[in-house]
C-alpha cells in the first residue's frame, strides 16, 4: 500500500511538473518584428518538442543588445533572447551552445554598388580582399574578427553603410550573413537604387548565434539544451531548419557551392564553441 502511495505522489507532482507553463520574455530590437521570425519559431520548435505548455511574450519596449544582456543577467524582465556569440555573453549569462543558424551567420556575401561588380572579379584571395574596405554597424563583434584578418573596416551607424554603399566612393562592402543581406536590399530597393549582392565571393569565419537564457532561469536552460539534444538526435531539427523558409530561400539565392569562399579565423571564439561537434554546423569550419 505504502508503495502505491508513493507512486500516486511521484505521479502527480510529475503531473504538475509537466503541466506548469513555461513563459519567455524576449526583448525587442526594433519595431519591424519580423526580424526574429526565425528565431522565434526555433523556440516555438524546441518548447514544442519538450512538449511543455508555454508563452512567449515580446517586450513591449526596443532594446538595445547592450541593455538586454543587462536585463537578462538581472533576470527579472527577462529570460530568453538570441545573439552573436562572445566570451563575454557565454561568461554571464547561460549559452544554450547549438548554432541557431548552424554557422550560417559566419557566411557572409557583401552588399556592394551594383555598380561595382567588376571590381570584385579578381578578387579570389584574402590579400585580394584586404585591398578593398569594408563596413561595419558601430559595437558589432565582426569588426574585430575582419580587422584580425587584415580587413579594414570603416565603423558607422548601420543604416549609414547602405547610403555609403549606394553613393559609392568611401567604402566597397558591406560584409552579411547569407541570411541577411537579400531582406536588407529587399527593404530598400525603392530608395537605394544601387545595392546589390556581390555574386562570386563567400567570406567565411567560425560564428554561432545562441540563444541565451538568463542566469536567474537554469530550469528554462535544461529544457532547451535537453530538447536540441533530441531534435538532433531524431533528426527533426534539421529537417526543421533546411525546410525553414527563411533558411531555405537563403542556401537557394545566395548558392554557396559556386562561390569562392575565402576562410578567416575567428580568434575570440571561446573554447567550448569552437569545440562544438561538426554535426551541429552548416559545414564544419577549419
Amino acid at each position: 500500500m505504502l508503495y502505491k502511495i508513493l507512486i500516486l505522489c511521484f505521479l502527480t507532482v510529475f503531473t504538475l511538473f509537466g503541466n506548469e507553463k513555461v513563459i519567455i520574455n524576449y526583448p525587442l530590437t526594433t519595431k519591424k518584428i519580423e526580424r526574429d521570425a526565425y528565431q522565434v519559431s526555433v523556440v516555438k520548435f524546441l518548447l514544442e518538442k519538450a512538449n511543455v505548455n508555454y508563452e512567449i511574450r515580446p517586450s513591449k519596449k526596443i532594446y538595445s543588445q547592450a541593455r538586454a544582456m543587462k536585463e537578462l543577467k538581472k533576470g527579472e524582465e527577462l529570460n530568453l533572447f538570441w545573439m552573436g556569440t562572445s566570451p563575454q555573453l557565454e561568461e554571464e549569462l547561460i549559452p544554450i551552445r547549438f548554432p541557431l543558424y548552424r554557422g550560417l551567420v559566419g557566411h557572409r556575401v557583401f552588399i556592394i554598388n551594383k555598380n561595382d561588380q567588376a571590381l570584385f572579379n579578381g578578387v579570389k584571395t584574402l590579400n585580394h580582399l584586404q585591398k578593398l574596405k569594408g563596413a561595419q554597424g558601430i559595437g558589432w563583434s565582426d569588426i574585430a574578427i575582419l580587422e584580425a584578418s587584415g580587413l579594414h573596416q570603416y565603423v558607422v551607424k548601420y543604416e549609414n553603410i547602405f547610403n555609403m554603399i549606394n553613393n559609392g566612393g568611401r567604402v566597397a562592402y558591406f560584409s552579411r550573413s547569407i541570411n541577411e543581406a537579400y531582406s536588407e536590399i529587399l527593404l530598400r530597393e525603392k530608395e537605394l537604387t544601387n545595392l546589390a549582392v556581390e555574386k562570386n565571393i563567400t567570406l567565411v569565419y567560425p560564428f554561432a548565434m545562441f540563444l541565451f537564457v538568463s542566469p536567474k532561469d537554469k530550469k528554462l536552460a535544461k529544457i532547451l539544451n535537453d530538447s536540441f539534444k533530441k531534435a538532433y538526435l531524431d533528426g527533426s531539427f534539421k529537417k526543421f531548419f533546411y525546410n525553414h523558409p527563411i533558411i531555405k530561400e537563403s542556401l537557394d539565392i545566395s548558392n554557396l557551392d559556386k562561390r569562392i569562399r575565402i576562410e578567416i579565423p575567428n580568434p575570440f571564439l571561446t573554447t567550448k564553441t569552437s569545440k562544438i561537434d561538426k554535426k551541429y554546423w552548416h559545414r564544419k569550419f577549419k
